[in-house]
C-alpha cells in the first residue's frame, strides 16, 4: 500500500505502449537518430540535385554532343521535365518520410518499415541501373556509392523496429492486394531504370543527372510502401499516404504531357490515378477504423 492508501502497481500494471511500439533505451534512441540523419542527407544528395536540374531545364532540350545511344537520343528529344520534377519530389518524400519519423520518434515501427523499404527499393533500382559512369556501356553491375548510401537507412530501420511486436499483429491485407494490383508500377520502374542504364555517353542526354534513376525509384517505392501499410506499427499511414499521392502526381503529369520520355500511356496513367486514389481512401478508412473503440 502507498501512504495515501492506494495500492501499488502490480506486475501486470505496466505503462501502456501504443500498438506496434516498444520501449527503446536512451542509447538505442540516440543511435537510431544518429543513423537516420545521415540517411536523410544521403537521399537528399542525389534527389535534390535532380530536382534542381529538372526545375532549371523544364521544357528545354540540349544538342546531342557527342551522338549517343537510342535511349539518349529519345530522352533528349522528349524532355518532359515536369514528370521528372514530380517524380523527384515523390521519391524524396517517400524516402525521407520514414527517416524523418525515426528522428522524431525512434520507436515507431511504421517509420522503421518505411525507412527500410526505401533503402531496399534504392538497392533494387541500383541493380537495374548499374554503374552510371557508362561511357561506351556499363562500367560495372552496380555503383558502389549507391549501395553505401543505403547503409545508414538500413541500419536505423533495423535498430529501431520492434520486430517481435509484429508476430501477433493483425495485418491489413487490403494494402497487400493494392501492392499486387500495382505490379505495373514495377514494370514502369524497371523500364525507367533501363533508360538510365542504356543511356551513353551520359552527357548525350540532358537527363544524365540520374533522372531515370529517380523515376525508377519513385515507381518501386510506390508499390513497396503500399505493401508496407499491411504491417503492424504506428506511423504506417505516412507510407501509404505518400505512396498514393506520389502515384497520383506521376499519373497526372503523365496525362498533362504524354510526349514526355517518362510519361505513362494515357490508359495506364488513368489506371495509376485511380490506384493512387484508392490507396488514399483505404488509408483513411483503415486509420479511422483503428481509432474507433473496440
Amino acid at each position: 500500500m502507498r501512504p495515501d492508501g492506494t495500492s501499488s502497481p502490480g506486475a501486470g500494471d505496466q505503462p501502456h505502449q501504443p500498438q506496434g511500439e516498444s520501449a527503446l533505451g536512451r542509447a538505442r534512441r540516440v543511435a537510431v537518430r544518429v543513423l537516420a540523419l545521415p540517411a536523410i542527407l544521403a537521399f537528399n544528395f542525389m534527389l535534390v540535385v535532380v530536382l534542381i536540374d529538372a526545375a532549371g531545364r523544364a521544357g528545354q532540350t540540349q544538342p546531342l554532343e557527342p551522338p549517343g545511344s537510342p535511349e539518349a537520343r529519345f530522352g533528349a528529344e522528349h524532355p518532359g521535365e515536369l514528370v521528372h520534377l514530380v517524380g523527384g519530389v515523390a521519391a524524396l518524400a517517400m524516402g525521407v518520410g520514414g527517416l524523418g519519423g525515426l528522428v522524431v520518434r525512434p520507436q515507431r515501427a511504421g517509420s522503421a518499415t518505411q525507412a527500410g523499404l526505401a533503402a531496399i527499393g534504392w538497392l533494387l533500382v541500383s541493380a537495374v541501373v548499374g554503374d552510371p559512369d557508362n561511357y561506351g556501356g556499363q562500367a560495372g553491375p552496380v555503383d558502389v556509392a549507391f549501395v553505401v548510401l543505403t547503409v545508414p537507412a538500413l541500419c536505423s530501420a533495423l535498430l529501431a523496429a520492434p520486430w517481435r511486436a509484429w508476430r501477433g499483429a493483425v495485418p491489413r491485407p487490403q494494402f497487400l492486394w493494392m501492392a499486387l494490383a500495382g505490379v505495373p508500377w514495377l514494370w514502369y520502374g524497371y523500364q525507367q531504370g533501363l533508360m538510365q542504364r542504356h543511356t551513353w555517353p551520359p552527357l548525350a542526354d540532358p537527363h544524365h543527372q540520374a533522372h531515370w534513376f529517380v523515376m525508377s525509384l519513385a515507381a518501386v517505392l510506390i508499390v513497396l510502401l503500399a505493401a508496407g501499410g499491411s504491417l503492424h506499427g504506428r506511423g504506417w499511414r505516412v507510407a501509404t499516404a505518400t505512396s498514393g499521392v506520389s502515384a497520383i502526381g506521376i499519373a497526372v503529369t503523365s496525362l498533362l504531357d504524354l510526349q514526355a520520355a517518362s510519361a505513362m500511356r494515357s490508359v495506364w496513367a488513368a489506371a495509376a490515378l485511380l490506384w493512387g486514389a484508392l490507396v488514399l481512401l483505404l488509408t483513411r478508412h483503415a486509420g479511422r477504423s483503428e481509432r474507433l473503440p473496440s
